[in-house]
């Protein structure tokens, strides 16, 4: 068994990611999750699938006033707000800012992130030289950072780039934005300088620009069902848009599960 404090810092749009790898690895852990503040939908995805779980004060973890079982497996979930998303170099200092400030408090570390507009960051290549502990982010089969959580649910930057070209002119929508779609579209502030030109609603912006259609990436994670398909619907509504759905084999897994592996397989083992 693994032994150690692997840390998982995260976008709430990728918790579905993150749930997915606990809910598929079997084997004993101490699952802790700091009090941020942006923990609501994570906690409350713990508790529907009955993963147990700690909340923790962020500060007295911060600050190492948290013990842990040194011989057991430890992992802490440390939720960022979704708003990072609207500006991209604030949310690269942030993270950045962040892995500097925690890098004592964990022996290795998972970031669910993509480089989320920042091109050709890479935080394992920078953590291996400004930080004392092993970084890890989504990764392909080709060893290439995922762009974003389209890039991460279709399984890594080619695949991405293939998939933009099919489906050029759409709006990509994954179980995660579909489910929170509301504050989604809040927090990227989708709207912001449009208001010059007499457009106040998002189906008025996406006409603009000519977009037709709405893309159902179903990853097969996170909200499903009835749940799923109203959350399309809403989301499709609101940006006047005709769903669409990808063919079979658009979506893979193997940038979520290697991230976690990678991270969990740098602690220490038996």
């Amino acid at each position: 068994m693994a032994k150690g404090i692997m840390g998982i810092i995260a976008c709430p749009i990728l918790e579905d990611e993150i749930v997915h790898s606990l809910r598929t690895d079997t084997e004993k852990r101490n699952l802790f999750v700091a009090d941020t503040g942006s923990t609501g939908t994570l906690t409350a995805k713990l508790e529907r699938y009955g993963i147990p779980f700690t909340m923790i004060d962020e500060w007295e973890f911060t600050n190492g006033f948290v013990e842990f079982d040194e011989n057991a497996l430890n992992i802490v979930i440390i939720m960022n707000k979704l708003g990072l998303h609207s500006l991209p170099d604030v949310l690269k200092k942030t993270v950045e800012d962040q892995l500097k400030q925690y890098q004592n408090r964990f022996d290795s570390i998972a970031l669910y992130y993509g480089m989320c507009g920042n091109a050709g960051w890479d935080v394992s290549k920078w953590a291996s030289r400004s930080l004392n502990v092993p970084v890890f982010v989504f990764r392909d089969v080709n060893e290439e950072v995922c762009d974003d959580c389209i890039g991460v649910a279709v399984g890594g930057h080619q695949r991405y780039c293939e998939f933009v070209k099919k489906h050029p002119g759409q709006l990509f929508v994954t179980p995660a934005i579909a489910g929170s779609w509301r504050e989604f579209s809040k927090e990227m502030d989708m709207l912001k300088g449009f208001e010059i030109m007499d457009i106040y609603s998002l189906k008025d912006m996406f006409a603009l620009f000519g977009y037709k259609y709405s893309v159902n990436i179903d990853t097969g994670i996170g909200v499903r069902g009835d749940e799923l398909q109203k959350g399309f619907e809403k989301v499709a509504g609101e940006c006047g848009l005709e769903m669409i759905v990808p063919p079979p084999g658009s979506t893979d897994m193997f940038p979520t599960e290697r991230l976690y592996s990678d991270a969990k397989s740098a602690l220490k083992q038996p």
